[in-house]
């Protein structure tokens, strides 16, 4: 198992392996876009900080088949919600509102 799937286990302990696995793959995805090694709460910020910023999570979802940005929105909510007291609550709503219609528009 390597850092990305015993990170996510860690917080998740209810994922199958194959969710497991795609979870682990989006998150080293995001991370290498992002030019992080293995920092899930750097990766959060600057995810966070450029959705506030922009209004948008299309940073997120720019790239790839829909499922694979579904699976970006979920590995960020999950980040969202394990660094959550790095998050004032305006934030968090707004960041809430932001996956959520970034959803509905796929």
């Amino acid at each position: 198992m390597d850092n990305y799937s015993a990170f996510i286990r860690q917080f998740r302990p209810e994922l199958q392996p194959k969710t497991l696995s795609q979870y682990a793959k989006q998150l080293r995805y995001l991370s290498d876009a992002y030019g992080l090694n293995f920092n899930p709460l750097q990766l959060t910020l600057d995810l966070i900080d450029i959705a506030i910023e922009e209004l948008n999570v299309k940073h997120i979802t720019l790239q790839g088949l829909p499922y694979e940005k579904n699976l970006r929105l979920a590995v960020f909510r999950n980040l969202i919600n394990i660094f959550n007291n790095y998050i004032t609550p305006k934030d968090y709503e707004i960041l809430d509102s932001l996956i959520l219609e970034s959803k509905i528009n796929f």
